[in-house]
């Protein structure tokens, strides 16, 4: 996402900053894309409600992230909702503005079509089941989102499995050695988080 901070530097200093509470949503499924949003500052959970009302969590942004710019792109529909985990600032391009600045600086469109292809690769390896590398990373995601949207709730291990779709013998392992690094601290089936960033930072 560097690149994407380089190019839009000068649009991003004369954009006045925008901010969401924890619990706030940046756009719901089914809206129609109104232009791509950078994170600034926090965390924002991106998930997928199906017809009967199962929640499916698919990832966390952070600082220097992008979102929107899959469905703008595609003119179709946000085919996921993203919601603020954290008290978070954006700054928002819109639509037009983003038509301009393809058509202006061809770097610009270069940096999006590179964020889609590796997107498509690591959902393509996700789907054949050849991104076991990523499993940590994904166990550890679904963790920082289940417990900043539901903080009350209590998850077990095999709920926290099949978010992030995982198995219940990894959550484990992972969660065990999270803990003896001192990321967070299990209290029964519960767990609190003591080191975000190096939950968000894990590498397999």
């Amino acid at each position: 996402m560097q690149k994407f901070k380089e190019i839009l530097k000068p649009l991003l200093d004369e954009t006045y900053s925008k901010e969401l509470k924890r619990g706030d949503y940046l756009y719901h499924m089914g809206d129609d894309p109104k232009g791509i949003f950078y994170i600034e500052e926090g965390l924002v959970g991106l998930f997928h409600l199906s017809e009967s009302a199962k929640e499916s969590f698919l990832r966390v942004f952070s600082e220097g992230f992008i979102l929107g710019h899959r469905s703008l792109f595609a003119e179709e529909p946000y085919h996921a909702s993203s919601i603020a985990l954290s008290k978070t600032t954006y700054k928002f391009i819109p639509k037009g503005l983003c038509s301009s600045l393809c058509k202006q600086h061809p770097e610009f469109l270069k940096a999006v079509a590179m964020t889609l292809a590796k997107d498509l690769r690591a959902a393509e390896l996700r789907i054949a089941g050849l991104a076991s590398h990523s499993a940590q990373e994904r166990i550890a995601e679904t963790l920082v989102y289940l417990k900043l949207k539901y903080p009350q709730q209590v998850w077990t291990r095999k709920e926290i499995a099949e978010y992030s779709g995982s198995t219940f013998e990894s959550v484990t392992r992972l969660m065990s050695k999270l803990e003896e690094e001192g990321a967070i601290h299990k209290s029964g089936r519960d767990f609190e988080i003591l080191n975000m960033k190096a939950l968000l930072n894990l590498k397999h």
